[in-house]
C-alpha cells in the first residue's frame, strides 16, 4: 500500500464519518444520552440501585451530597451490616440478585454454591488464558468468559432460578480468571494455585494473585469492602447499559457479560483509577514538598492549564458524571485508605491526596471561571488503596469487572423479566 493512498484514505474516512457538533444541538439529539443540563435521559426503570448526585426541586439542577443505595439500602449502612463476620461481597451479591438479604440458612447455601463453582476447568485455563499472548487482562477475561458458554449444558436457558445459579457460578470464577489472567500475562514462571475452600472471594483473589503468600486480615477485609463498593452503580453506567441492550436481544449470560467487559475495557469507563495513579506519579515527581499547599496548588494549576501531565486539562479523580458535592463510595473508602496508610507508613502520601481533594476543585473553578461543583470520586482513592494492597495496575480494571459482574447480572435478570422489548433507539440520517 502506498503512503499517498493511505493518506487519502485517512482523509476520506475522517471527512465522511465526522458529524458537526453543532448539529446535535440543532436537531435536539441527546448526545451520549444526556440532556442539555448534563442529567441522563431516562431509558429504563430498575429496582436494583439508586444513584443520586443532583436534585431538581424547580427547573435547575442543584448539587447535593451523593447517595448510593443497593435495593433501597444506603451504601454506608450496607457495608456496616454485611461486612460483619466477613464475606460481605458474597452477601451483597445475593442482595443485588435476589432483592433482599439472605437468611442464615441461605447464607450457608450461598457460600456452598460459590465454593463449589469457583474453580475453572483446565481446558479454559490452558486454551483461553495461558495460550493467549495478549498482555491485556481484560482481553483475556473476555475470551475466558465467552469460552465458559461451551461448558454450560443449557447456556440459552431463561429460567430465573437457573440463571441465578449460573450467575453465582460465574461470579465465583471471576477471581480465578482475573488472577490467572494477570499471572499468564506478567508472571515469571508463575505458580497457578487453585482457590482455597472456606475463604472469601476477596481472600482467594489475593491468595492466587500473590501465588500463595499469606493474606493479612486487614487487607482481605478492605478488598472485600472495595468489591462491595464497585459491585453496582445504577442501570445507566456504560457497561451496565450495554448489558441491558444485549440482554434485550435475548442473548445468553456469557454473551451479555462479555459485552459488558468490552465496555468496561474502554479507558473512558474502567481505567479511571489508573489515570489517577499516573497523575499522582507525575505530581510526586514534580512537587518537591508534598506538604507545601502552595506548591501543590501551583502544579494543579499547570495541569488544568494543560501545561503539565498528559496535557488533558483534567485533575483525574475529581468530578463524576452523576455525583457533585460528594461520592459516597469515596467517603467510605477514605476511612480504609487512612487505615492502610497508617499500617503501611504512607501517611505523607495520603496527605498529598487529601490536599489535592481539598484544593483541586478550587483551582479548577478559578482557572476555568466555572461554578461547577466537583469532589473526589471513588477512583481518586481506590488506586492508592490497591497500591497499598500490592495489587498491580494491570489488574485494576479486571478487578473492577470482578466486582461489577454482580451488578451486570442483576440488571440482566431484571431486563429479561421486565424489558420484553429489544432496545432500539433512533438515529437521524443527515448524509
Amino acid at each position: 500500500m502506498s503512503d499517498s493512498w493511505l493518506a487519502q484514505l485517512k482523509e476520506d474516512l475522517i471527512e465522511n464519518n465526522t458529524i458537526e457538533a453543532s448539529l446535535y444541538a440543532k436537531l435536539d439529539v441527546k448526545r451520549g444520552l444526556r440532556n442539555a443540563d448534563g442529567s441522563g435521559v431516562v431509558a429504563g426503570l430498575s429496582k436494583i440501585s439508586s444513584v443520586i448526585g443532583m436534585k431538581k426541586p424547580l427547573e435547575i439542577l442543584e448539587p447535593v451530597d451523593g447517595e448510593l443505595r443497593y435495593r433501597g439500602i444506603m451504601i454506608e449502612d450496607l457495608v456496616k451490616d454485611v461486612t460483619q463476620g466477613g464475606f460481605g461481597f458474597e452477601k451483597t451479591v445475593f442482595l443485588l440478585l435476589v432483592g433482599r438479604h439472605p437468611t442464615d440458612e441461605e447464607i450457608q447455601q450461598l457460600f456452598d454454591t460459590i465454593s463449589e463453582n469457583q474453580t475453572v476447568s483446565d481446558r479454559i485455563v490452558d486454551h483461553a488464558i495461558k495460550s493467549l499472548p495478549s498482555q491485556n487482562v481484560m482481553n483475556k477475561l473476555q475470551t475466558a468468559v465467552s469460552a465458559l458458554y461451551t461448558e454450560d449444558e443449557s447456556p440459552e436457558g431463561i429460567d430465573p432460578v437457573a440463571n441465578l445459579i449460573k450467575t453465582l457460578a460465574l461470579i465465583a470464577k471471576m477471581p480465578m480468571l482475573t488472577a490467572y489472567g494477570y499471572l499468564s500475562a506478567y508472571g515469571t514462571n508463575p505458580t497457578y494455585l487453585p482457590p482455597k475452600k472456606g475463604v472469601s472471594l476477596a481472600e482467594n483473589f489475593l491468595y492466587m494473585l500473590r501465588e500463595g503468600q499469606a493474606v493479612d486480615p486487614l487487607e482481605r477485609d478492605i478488598l472485600d469492602l472495595c468489591l462491595i463498593l464497585h459491585a453496582e452503580h445504577g442501570g445507566g453506567n456504560n457497561s451496565t447499559f450495554t448489558t441491558a441492550v444485549v440482554t434485550s436481544s435475548g442473548t445468553d449470560l456469557y454473551g451479555a457479560v462479555t459485552s459488558a467487559l468490552g465496555s468496561l475495557k474502554g479507558p473512558l469507563h474502567g481505567a479511571a483509577n489508573k489515570k489517577v495513579m499516573d497523575m499522582m506519579a507525575d505530581i510526586k515527581a514534580n512537587v518537591s514538598d508534598w506538604g507545601n499547599v502552595d506548591q501543590v496548588k501551583d502544579y494543579l494549576g499547570q495541569l488544568v492549564r494543560k501545561e503539565s501531565g498528559d496535557r488533558s486539562g483534567k485533575i483525574y479523580g475529581l468530578g463524576h458524571a452523576v455525583y457533585t458535592k460528594s461520592d459516597p463510595r469515596a467517603t467510605v473508602l477514605l476511612g480504609q485508605a487512612k487505615a492502610l496508610a497508617e499500617a503501611k507508613g504512607r501517611q505523607d502520601e495520603l496527605n498529598l491526596y487529601l490536599t489535592i481533594a481539598e484544593e483541586g476543585p478550587k483551582v479548577f473553578q478559578e482557572i476555568k471561571g466555572s461554578d461547577k461543583v466537583i469532589a473526589p470520586n471513588v477512583d481518586f482513592f481506590s488506586g492508592f488503596v490497591y497500591d497499598c494492597l500490592g495489587i498491580p495496575e494491570a489488574v485494576y480494571t479486571p478487578m473492577f469487572a470482578m466486582a461489577r459482574t454482580a451488578g451486570w447480572c442483576a440488571h440482566r435478570i431484571e431486563e429479561a423479566l421486565s424489558g420484553k422489548r429489544v432496545i432500539r433507539p433512533s438515529y437521524k440520517y443527515i448524509g
